[in-house]
C-alpha cells in the first residue's frame, strides 16, 4: 500500500461502477474525485491537483481519447489510466498515442484496478526507478 495520500481524478460513467472504484482506492490510502463528462473531468482537472487520471470509454460530452488529449496538455506529467470496455488493438493503440500510460479492459478483477493504479503511482513516486510498463493489460 503507498505510504502517501495521492489523489486519483476517476472519470466514470457509470455511478455505481465509480462508487466501487472510489471505494477500492480509498481503502488503498488514496483520495478520489469523481467526473461523469469530459467536462466535468476537465473542470476539476483545471482547478486541483491530481496524480493520476483514471479515464472511462463513454462520455455524452466527447471520447476517452478526446480527454485524453485535453489532460495531457493541461498536464503533460500526470499518468493516464484507461479502464475501458474496448478492447480492440486499435482502442489501445489509439489511448497510447493520446498519451495514456496504461489500458485495462473492463470487465476485470477489482483487485487488479488496485495493483495497476498503484503500480503507476509507485511508479511515478518520487526516486523510483520506473522500470516496469503498465501499458497493457
Amino acid at each position: 500500500m503507498p505510504s502517501l495520500k495521492r489523489r486519483v481524478l476517476c472519470a466514470e460513467t457509470h455511478p455505481d461502477v465509480n462508487a466501487i472504484i472510489s471505494l477500492l482506492l480509498e481503502q488503498q490510502g488514496h483520495e478520489v474525485k469523481a467526473a461523469k463528462t469530459l467536462h466535468e473531468c476537465l473542470e476539476l482537472a483545471r482547478k486541483e491537483h491530481f496524480d493520476l487520471y483514471m479515464l472511462d470509454d463513454g462520455y455524452t460530452d466527447g471520447t476517452n481519447v478526446e480527454l485524453c488529449r485535453q489532460l495531457r496538455k493541461l498536464s503533460p506529467e500526470t499518468p493516464i489510466l484507461f479502464f475501458s470496455s474496448k478492447a480492440f488493438p486499435r482502442d489501445r493503440q489509439a489511448a497510447m498515442e493520446a498519451g495514456a500510460e496504461a489500458y485495462l479492459t473492463k470487465p476485470m478483477d477489482i483487485l487488479e484496478i488496485a495493483e495497476a493504479v498503484n503500480a503507476i503511482l509507485l511508479s511515478r513516486a518520487p526516486g523510483a526507478s520506473n522500470g516496469e510498463s503498465h501499458r497493457q493489460r
